[in-house]
């Protein structure tokens, strides 16, 4: 499975997360990074969430998160969410996942 990841490394952007309406449209996800806790406060809609340790293990799966809404794993390094289209093609518990194409610094 492969996705379009937009990339949350600011505070700001990682506070934000999905609240704005023009990020991550059907088909991308959010990588928030670093980050072991998210919220869904403002939200207009519900979420997909993926907890991801740092060997790349997802520890935690939520799907259909609603808004208002917190969620923490500890021991993860990065997470990624979408917003919920119903589509059966998440991250399970287990998954390993591989980024590529991420530019250097």
């Amino acid at each position: 499975m492969a996705f379009y990841v937009r990339l949350a490394t600011r505070l700001g952007e990682r506070l934000v997360g999905l609240l704005r309406k023009d990020v991550c449209t059907e088909g991308e996800v959010m990588l928030l990074c670093p980050c072991s806790s998210i919220h869904t406060f403002g939200m207009k809609g519900n979420i997909d969430v993926a907890f991801i340790d740092s060997s790349g293990y997802v520890a935690k799966v939520i799907r259909n998160l609603p808004p208002g809404r917190f969620y923490s794993c500890h021991d993860t390094s990065v997470v990624l969410e979408r917003r919920s289209t119903g589509d059966d093609f998440w991250f399970e518990v287990g998954d390993v996942v591989g980024l590529t194409g991420i530019p250097a610094g």
